[in-house]
């Protein structure tokens, strides 16, 4: 199983917008909204790095996020 975390800037007027449609996509397990410097955070499991990679263009294609960061867990 592949696992990360997905940070993401979003559209600031659009923040509860991009979370719900990040919640929907397959392979999100959880979803929360914060304070500083990123504006959402998402936890993405996967059957592999191919599925994983997958969910995380789907995250970016999204309309109103601006940018994301990928932390990949290891161990």
């Amino acid at each position: 199983m592949s696992l990360a975390y997905v940070m993401m800037n979003t559209a600031p007027d659009k923040l509860e917008t991009v979370l719900e449609e990040v919640r929907e996509i397959e392979g999100i397990e959880e979803a929360y909204m914060l304070y500083g410097v990123y504006d959402i955070i998402a936890e993405v499991k996967a059957g592999n790095s191919e599925e994983l990679k997958t969910i995380i263009l789907n995250i970016r294609k999204i309309k109103y996020v601006s940018s994301t960061l990928t932390l990949f867990v290891v161990s």
